[in-house]
């Protein structure tokens, strides 16, 4: 709900909660007093009615008397007037059939033991009226006929007609909720106008230069009208919007200055990843390259060295005579060690560039090296290949090679697994690759930011050079799982 509307609200609620009690009150007011008035006019004329007729009871005689009180009840604010005997028995009444009839009325016997004048509101003949019952004394007029014994006589009722008063306390009361409803309405009616003028409005178009400038239009500028409060107001979201207005020009600034910046630096970034990938692929080229040139030399040379020398020691053996038991063994065991040292160098060979992997391709390389590694290592190697019916490109052969080489030895170095799975899986667009051990696992941020963690840096670094991605999961005790893809189309 809007403020001025709440506003609205409380000055018309505020007017209410004083004006109806107040209205209330008012009128009661005037009603008691009416009622006052009444009863004392009451007072008055059945006072002025029981001078009148006490002086008939000592003049005249009951027919004058009961003729003056016929009369007197005609009058149209008279209902009735009754005249009563010491023993409450009507002696004169407007109703002449009331005449002789005797009155069991409280207040009459205490009127008639007392003295005190008596009032009362009663309904008769379907009107609500004001009874005053006032006690005829006996006097020294009365004495002749009534004798000294008693004090009071008797009594004189008249009943006042009260409708007249009701009628105009009903009219008081129309007139009075007319004229506070009026009131209600102007004073409400003009307070909030008041208001509306002169807080809601400059309120509302404050709010829709606030709303303005939270859409981004920083121009946006509050009308200042007056010198009041609100006017303060307006001038200090002027002076806000002012600052906020040169605080975006600044920060749009930046934001352009910034913008550039990170601009130049990802170029500098994309540059540099280039450059380093270029690097890392002519390192990882020539790294192959002197790997297979090494090997080359080790067969050529060394392994065709000690070959000579296995068969020049074979000679040696065959030309010792029987008797010289001692050096034929001697140079047996120096035969057995020279095929010992060229196994382990063709081993070397192997581990270097295996001559399976140019000549046969990647699927009969790894069955080689996972025979030759991990059979012999007590490990478990399952190996499963889809869709490597022909040769890879060379450079993803090999980089598949030097991963699984790499994943291997570090199985064999640190997980104390049992099995491996090993599985291959070529798409039309991608080459995919799962390693899976059962071994003790490993926490693998704290293996990459180890300062020694060649191992895995180098088999990421691998994977990236060809366009890889490669996601490694493991934890302690739940064994290790790497899986990498390759694009066919390398950069």
């Amino acid at each position: 709900m809007k403020l001025q509307y709440k506003i609205t609200l409380s000055i018309f609620a505020f007017l209410l909660v004083v004006g109806v009690p107040g209205a209330i009150i008012m009128l009661d007011f005037q009603g008691d007093r009416a009622a006052i008035q009444f009863e004392e006019s009451a007072h008055t004329i059945a006072l002025t009615l029981h001078d009148t007729l006490l002086h008939d009871m000592t003049e005249a005689s009951q027919e004058h008397i009961q003729e003056a009180v016929s009369l007197i009840a005609e009058r149209p604010l008279i209902n009735e007037v009754v005249i009563l005997s010491s023993s409450q028995v009507v002696y004169a009444s407007g109703e002449s059939e009331e005449i002789g009839e005797v009155r069991d009325d409280t207040e009459i016997a205490q009127v008639l033991a007392t003295g005190e004048i008596a009032t009362r509101t009663e309904s008769q003949y379907g009107q609500r009226e004001l009874c005053v019952i006032l006690p005829i004394f006996n006097g020294p007029d009365c004495i002749p006929c009534h004798g000294s014994d008693a004090p009071i006589l008797g009594a004189i009722e008249v009943g006042l007609d009260q409708s007249r008063l009701d009628a105009q306390i009903q009219e008081q009361t129309l007139i009075m909720g007319f004229i506070a409803g009026l009131t209600f309405l102007i004073v409400g009616g003009g307070l909030a106008f008041m208001f509306r003028s002169l807080v809601a409005s400059p309120l509302h178009k404050l709010a829709a230069s606030a709303r303005l400038i939270a859409r981004g239009d920083f121009s946006a500028r509050a009308e200042v009208r007056s010198s009041d409060e609100i006017g303060t107001v307006a001038l200090s979201f002027n002076e806000m919007a002012e600052r906020v207005q040169q605080y975006a020009g600044d920060l749009e600034d930046s934001k352009r200055d910034l913008e550039q910046k990170v601009e130049d630096r990802t170029i500098q970034l994309q540059q540099m990843a280039t450059l380093r990938g270029q690097l890392l692929e002519r390192l990882s080229s020539a790294q192959e390259e002197e790997r297979r040139r090494i090997a080359r030399e080790l067969h050529d040379e060394a392994g065709q060295a000690l070959t000579v020398i296995m068969m020049d020691l074979a000679r040696v053996i065959n030309a010792l005579p029987d008797e010289a038991t001692e050096a034929r063994e001697r140079v047996s065991q120096s035969r057995a060690m020279a095929a010992q040292t060229l196994a382990e160098l063709r081993k070397l060979i192997n581990d270097l560039r295996p001559e399976v992997l140019d000549q046969l391709g990647l699927v009969p390389a790894l069955r080689s090296y996972a025979k030759r590694r991990l059979d012999s290592e007590n490990i478990e190697a399952r190996l499963r290949f889809e869709g490597l019916e022909g040769r890879l490109d060379p450079r993803i052969e090999t980089t598949l090679f030097r991963v699984i080489q790499e994943a291997s030895t570090n199985i064999i170095r640190h997980s104390k697994a049992t099995t491996v799975d090993i599985e291959i899986a070529r798409s039309d667009s991608v080459v995919r690759t799962t390693i899976v051990d059962n071994g003790k696992g490993f926490d693998v941020e704290a293996a990459f930011d180890a300062p020694m963690s060649w191992g895995l840096r180098g088999i990421r670094e691998r994977i990236a050079v060809v366009g890889g991605e490669l996601t490694l999961e493991s934890a302690e005790g739940k064994g290790t799982r790497i899986e990498f893809t390759i694009p066919l189309e390398t950069r």
